[in-house]
């Protein structure tokens, strides 16, 4: 192999500082001529030390596609410093090049080539052109059109790195551009590369790791890190999803990105998220529920790849797990637009999760069939309106009430008005010291309904989907037959999605319902058991409970206090001992204001028809409403012989070896209701 050594010109600058060793190999020359086989690559060392090409190879795409297309990967095990190394076409013009690969070196000046880097997986190092773009011909270089077709590419003396930012590399202009563009000669690759890159001698080493690292305000997709430092004068966080093991290695800048994954790697898997002089930062891109180490480096040294020194035994380390994110929930609907204009007076709301939300992201699917998003749904996109937002807040006498943003912040409460710009002016006076409210407006004039209103068929459901972008997503579904059919009417959800149902005159409480977790009913004797829960009470006087035989004509079961306020789980109980064969039951919750709002209507159908038979060794015993009961069995003379005490609303089996003969046996509840019959053994 022919290895060029390069003649380094000597050259006295007032700051030496300005200049630092050769980071990294990079790409020295590149030529693309107008015959079909004239291409070459010249790759430059100037590290200082000799370089293994294992971790390295080149890669070609063509007329803008994807890196890789084809790749190359070096034949000579290394790559001295100061030392190029040039890889040509062999049926092309460079007769003493080092590699020859025909079928790689046959690019166009529209084509691009790379060098990349192994650290744990392939990683673009410098590039001549971009994956993604066809630049029809080929790519301007230095002011130059066309500058990759017909022309050779030499890199100045004083570019020490590598660049993988081809717009800056390429430049506009022959002073901006890190290149130098010739037309294409014969033999143009054999002169080696020459570099004004200064050797640099690393600064002293620090003496004192930093301490005390702590975490706060921890979430499930970013975390808040603080420490106190040790005495170098810049240091660089590492973070991973294992123990921190690699070390970073001296003379050597590294790019760090606070978002986790984006910057450089000091071993696979351990990126640099912090490389400055303070003491704390937010490393975000977080995955939910996992826990990350960090460690903590010190270092001296202001000139990048030149003068770095860092401390590397026994650095600060800690971890830290993110919390679990949650899902951001539809809370309310006004159905029934005030002022008869449903398509652009209407509106839903939600609670944002606990991630920040761009509206580009943001995509709702309505009842009506239409969907509105920023990408895919021609005009129907979101807009502002700044003069109806100050006209709300005007209205609710609460400056700040409602406010626009994008990206909306996690956790945050918001309204999605239906028009663009809604002809009703809402009272939300009652939401005042409960905000910000965050107003969102769908781009639409129509007035024809996005939901649907009351119906007397109870079959008839309406369903809201909404995509909120990062894979989450909620729907609800609504009764239309639960609405009351007037302007005003709302339906409010808690998360799992169960429904209430008001109409409070057009000042919309749908923002901020009762948050009924569960309402359900199950069979217990002869009686129906009610159950229900809340997970918060805003205003909460009381409930009453309805019950019907046709889930048309409701009569009060009974009442039970509400709590007023709350914001913790309360759970409540009713029995009705006077059931039909089905019974309908709603809740109605009444406001200290005298407002109210109806649950969903459940049902219950009494089955009496509890029994049990004795086969195959085995009791079984078929039960529906009973959840605990007492088997007993008795000889025919009334002696016990065994006892079992099961549970379960359905089929049980247990096993129960008897003789032949003739038993007596009895089924009986925990609320006494009682079945006994004869069993006769024979097997």
């Amino acid at each position: 192999m022919l290895l060029r050594v390069v003649l380094f010109g000597i050259i006295l600058f007032f700051n030496q500082s300005l200049f630092a060793q050769t980071t990294d190999l990079l790409i020295s020359e590149y030529g693309e001529g107008s015959s079909g086989n004239s291409k070459y690559i010249e790759i430059y060392n100037g590290t200082g030390a000799s370089v293994n090409l294992a971790n390295y190879r080149l890669c070609r795409i063509s007329n803008g596609g994807s890196w890789c297309e084809a790749t190359y990967t070096f034949t000579a095990g290394s790559l001295a410093d100061g030392a190029t190394l040039v890889v040509a076409n062999n049926a092309g013009d460079v007769p003493l090049a080092d590699e020859y690969d025909a079928g790689f070196c046959s690019w166009n000046g529209d084509d691009a080539v790379s060098l990349q880097k192994f650290s744990g997986s392939w990683n673009l190092l410098d590039v001549i052109g971009t994956d993604g773009a066809d630049p029809g011909t080929g790519w301007d270089v230095a002011g130059t059109t066309n500058g990759t077709q017909d022309h050779v590419l030499t890199r100045k003396a004083a570019i020490c790195s590598p660049n993988t930012n081809w717009a800056a590399s390429s430049g506009t202009n022959a002073t901006n551009s890190e290149w130098v563009v010739s037309s294409y000669t014969t033999g143009s690759a054999n002169a080696g590369h020459t570099s004004s890159c200064a050797s640099c001698t690393p600064d002293a080493e620090p003496t004192t790791n930093s301490s005390s690292i702590s975490f706060s305000n921890i979430g499930c997709n970013s975390i808040d890190i603080s420490w106190t430092n040790g005495n170098g004068s810049n240091r660089i966080v590492v973070a991973s999803t294992s123990p921190i093991s690699g070390t970073p290695s001296d003379q050597t800048n590294y790019n760090a990105n606070a978002a986790f994954g984006s910057g450089d790697n000091i071993a696979a898997g351990e990126f640099v998220v912090y490389n400055s002089n303070g003491n704390n930062f937010t490393v975000t891109g977080l995955n939910t529920t996992t826990t990350y180490y960090f460690a903590v480096f010190e270092y001296n040294g202001v000139a990048a790849n030149c003068t770095e020194n860092y401390l590397t035994a026994s650095p600060l380390t800690g971890d830290e797990i993110t919390t679990t994110c949650t899902n951001a929930e539809i809370t309310g609907i006004l159905v029934d637009a005030c002022g008869g204009n449903e398509g652009i007076d209407e509106f839903f709301s939600f609670t944002n999760g606990t991630s920040s939300m761009n509206l580009n992201d943001f995509s709702v699917d309505f009842p009506n069939g239409e969907t509105f998003c920023n990408s895919g749904c021609g005009a129907r996109t979101w807009v502002t309106n700044p003069t109806y937002v100050a006209q709300l807040n005007t209205d609710a006498s609460c400056p700040g009430l409602f406010v626009e943003a994008n990206p909306i912040p996690a956790n945050a409460n918001v309204v999605v008005f239906t028009g663009s710009n809604p002809s009703y002016n809402f009272d939300f006076t009652g939401l005042c010291g409960t905000g910000p409210f965050y107003a969102v407006f769908a781009n639409n004039t129509n007035t024809g309904g996005r939901f649907g209103n009351h119906d007397g068929d109870c079959t008839e459901y309406r369903t809201l989907t909404v995509d909120f972008g990062g894979g989450y997503t909620d729907d609800v579904t609504y009764q239309r037959c639960s609405l009351s059919n007037t302007d005003g009417d709302y339906v409010g959800f808690d998360a799992p999605g169960n429904a209430t149902y008001g109409n409070d005159g057009c000042t919309p409480t749908a923002l901020l319902p009762i948050e009924l977790i569960e309402f359900n009913a199950k069979q217990q004797g002869g009686s129906n058991l009610l159950n229900w829960s809340t997970s918060s009470e805003i205003n909460n006087d009381y409930f009453t409970i309805e019950k019907s035989e046709n889930a048309t004509l409701f009569e009060v079961l009974d009442f039970v206090n509400g709590a007023g306020n709350s914001h913790v789980q309360l759970n409540y109980q009713l029995m009705d001992h006077t059931p039909y064969l089905t019974t309908y039951y709603r809740l109605k919750q009444t406001d200290f204001d005298g407002q109210f709002s109806y649950s969903e209507i459940i049902a219950i159908h009494r089955n009496t028809k509890s029994d049990f038979y004795y086969h195959h060794h085995s009791l079984v015993v078929n039960t529906s409403g009973w959840s605990n009961y007492l088997v007993s069995v008795y000889s025919v003379q009334g002696q016990l012989i065994k006892q079992l005490h099961m549970n379960g609303d359905a089929q049980i089996s247990a096993p129960l070896h008897l003789k032949n003969g003739i038993y007596l046996m009895t089924l009986q509840s925990d609320d006494g209701d009682l079945i006994a019959k004869k069993i006769v053994v024979t097997e």
